[in-house]
């Protein structure tokens, strides 16, 4: 994979959710879609992960830890936690425009990265070894279709 292919991967799997989510009117994004989870709540959760890519992307390049990985309090399912209390009061057009926001805040950050920034295992220590290519790929397109299906079910009956 290279970085075109890596952008055609991560614009694909947002096109088709993007698609996904018109189909879904403001009152069905207040219905749940993933135990307490709103749809809103799913495209907020979204919108942060993209922005995560982005922290993450811009803290390596700047040369410092983007955020501290010992921390507790920064894990997924702690960052999934806070992300979903602090937008529970989000409208859902504002989740509509945050998600497609944040998107193209991480196009724009990917922009300038090179292929080894994106592919070398050995690139960024704070990754561990893993590439930052699989960051960006577990916070969009794989991301997209985990959620994919609790989204899904809120654009039945809809116009399409």
């Amino acid at each position: 994979m290279d970085k075109e292919e890596l952008l055609r991967t991560i614009s694909t799997g947002h096109r088709e959710l993007a698609q996904l989510v018109e189909r879904i009117s403001d009152d069905r994004l207040r219905d749940p879609a993933m135990g307490d989870w709103k749809g809103k709540d799913v495209l907020a959760h979204l919108a942060w992960w993209h922005d995560h890519s982005v922290l993450v992307i811009e803290g390596l390049r700047a040369g410092r830890q983007p955020y501290d990985g010992t921390d507790p309090a920064n894990t997924t399912d702690g960052f999934n936690e806070r992300v979903h209390s602090e937008h529970l009061d989000d409208r859902p057009e504002v989740t509509r425009v945050a998600f497609n926001q944040s998107f193209e805040r991480l196009l724009a950050a990917i922009k300038p990265l090179t292929n080894d920034e994106l592919f070398g295992a050995d690139r960024w220590p704070w990754l561990s070894e893993e590439a930052l290519a699989e960051t960006l790929l577990w916070d969009t397109s794989r991301h997209y279709e985990a959620h994919h299906e609790h989204l899904a079910p809120l654009a039945q009956n809809a116009p399409t």
